[in-house]
């Protein structure tokens, strides 16, 4: 079984230079990751790796690399210290993964905005888009859902949302000392539930997540809003005959509009700490409306960061439920070198249109 070739494949570095996922059947004991484009370029303003290593028993998010230094054609040897091999397995179970859910880490405070900036002291492994779950002191509307980061000071600060999901009302106080949490994994399960921020008083009322929704136009979802937050009239009920709104475009990742006007509706407002304990706005999918989804102009191909969902299928069978969990390698785009001390770019590139191979395989007593 020494050196099976479990797959083995190509991306290209898109605009956004991100951490990519490989889809590696059976799980990897090695993995190997050459950065074709960047073989045959000298070192530029920073470090470019252009070969990786990873085996099994190597610490999460490290790896060997060999790269050309600053303007430079000689070939250095490092470890990367992070943003290297990280095995992925959304179910939990594979020793050295990433955790489902990262440690807890302190918050001094959180301000009281529509996108509520939060101190940190660390804001290690938090980049734009990463997830997080907050618990704090004062917050307490806040706690527990999760949300997506739209900016990040480095062990400063980071804000929750983007600017177009932000809360339709601030929280009601400024946040005190508490923790938050990186989310790694999303629901196993396609499509999911998203808790709601916002949603507009108009002829198409746009829907706005704390997550990303990955919903798709012709999706039918039905709304779940607690009286505190207003807009009710979205709510399924036997007087509405159980209600489904259909999603008629999809804006950005956290962003979709339906087909009810929701103009004359009472004003949506996210709950403040004075409702607390209240219920959360959440919408739920429930399946599809055919005919809008065949009369549909838009793509209806579930992705998110504009890159499709494991497994999810498109079409009129973009609503399928399907098992979205899968084995692989997340590819990380670098950091400091062990020796060096400097930045070196990882395994899912440096340099948006650069080619990367890579292989995975299994050893018959795995790692170490």
């Amino acid at each position: 079984m020494d050196g099976t070739i479990l797959g083995q494949g190509s991306f290209v570095v898109p605009a956004t230079i991100v951490n990519q996922v490989i889809q590696i059947p059976s799980g990897a004991d090695w993995m190997r990751v050459i950065n074709y484009t960047r073989s045959g370029t000298v070192g530029g303003a920073s470090a470019f790796g252009f070969r990786y290593e990873w085996q099994r028993g190597m610490a999460a998010g490290t790896g060997t690399v060999m790269y050309y230094s600053n303007g430079s054609a000689v070939v250095n040897g490092d470890t990367l210290a992070s943003g290297g091999f990280t095995l992925y397995d959304p179910s939990g179970q594979t020793a050295g993964a990433l955790p489902l859910l990262g440690n807890a880490v302190a918050t001094t405070a959180s301000t009281n905005a529509t996108r509520p900036v939060v101190s940190t002291a660390s804001t290690a492994g938090i980049a734009v888009g990463t997830v997080v779950r907050m618990s704090n002191t004062a917050q307490t509307d806040i706690n527990g859902i999760d949300f997506v980061v739209g900016a990040v000071t480095t062990n400063v600060s980071f804000t929750l949302m983007t600017a177009t999901n932000a809360l339709a009302t601030a929280p009601g106080a400024i946040g005190g000392a508490g923790f938050y949490r990186i989310v790694n994994t999303s629901e196993l399960y396609y499509p999911r539930r998203r808790i709601i921020t916002n949603i507009t008083r108009a002829t198409n009322g746009n829907v706005s997540t704390s997550i990303a929704h990955g919903l798709t136009p012709g999706q039918a979802i039905r709304f779940s809003i607690p009286a505190v937050s207003g807009m009710t009239q979205l709510n399924s009920t036997p007087q509405n005959n159980y209600q489904t709104a259909t999603v008629v475009q999809v804006i950005d990742d956290y962003n979709f509009t339906i087909n009810i006007d929701t103009t004359a509706f009472t004003a949506f407002t996210f709950p403040t700490i004075a409702q607390q304990p209240s219920q959360f706005p959440e919408m739920v999918p429930v399946g599809e409306d055919t005919a809008s989804a065949l009369s549909s102009v838009f793509a209806q191909t579930p992705t998110i960061a504009g890159l499709q969902i494991a497994n999810t299928q498109t079409g009129i069978l973009a609503d399928a439920t399907v098992n979205t969990g899968f084995l692989g390698m997340i590819l990380g785009t670098g950091g400091l070198g062990a020796i060096s001390g400097a930045a070196i770019s990882g395994p899912a590139g440096s340099v948006t249109g650069d080619v990367v191979y890579w292989l995975a395989g299994k050893s018959t007593y795995g790692g170490l």
